[in-house]
């Protein structure tokens, strides 16, 4: 990783290599894999109202929503809007609709998004 050329392509093979073997074993398993935007404010927008209230230090681990004056845990707030994005159902009903960014693949513009063939199985 300490050679500049050669380090941001490491990088994103190793993360590419992880998803594969993560879509390999969750449809072993029967399990749902869903992939949302690297980009998606999940720690900043509301998971009562939906509204995004804006950029928080790390060291912020709670807050009270502008909007709704909802009380939130930075965790647990951040847990319950990725599910809302990853598109799964036990959690869309809590905010009432679907969110603009149900996506099941990574975005276009993401370092790690080439196309290869999937290995289905992992001893093989």
């Amino acid at each position: 990783m300490k050679s500049r050329k050669l380090s941001r392509a490491i990088s994103d093979l190793g993360w590419r290599s992880f998803r594969t073997m993560l879509e390999a074993k969750s449809e072993m398993y029967g399990r749902d894999f869903r992939i949302i935007s690297r980009w998606e404010p999940t720690s900043q927008r509301c998971s009562c109202c939906g509204q995004i209230g804006g950029k928080k230090e790390l060291s912020v681990r709670e807050w009270t929503c502008l909007f709704c004056g909802a009380v939130h845990d930075r965790d647990e707030n951040a847990a319950i809007n990725i599910k809302v994005a990853g598109g799964l159902p036990e959690t869309l009903n809590g905010r009432g609709g679907w969110t603009k960014t149900v996506s099941n693949t990574a975005s276009s513009n993401e370092a790690s998004t080439h196309q290869f063939p999937k290995q289905l199985s992992l001893f093989g």
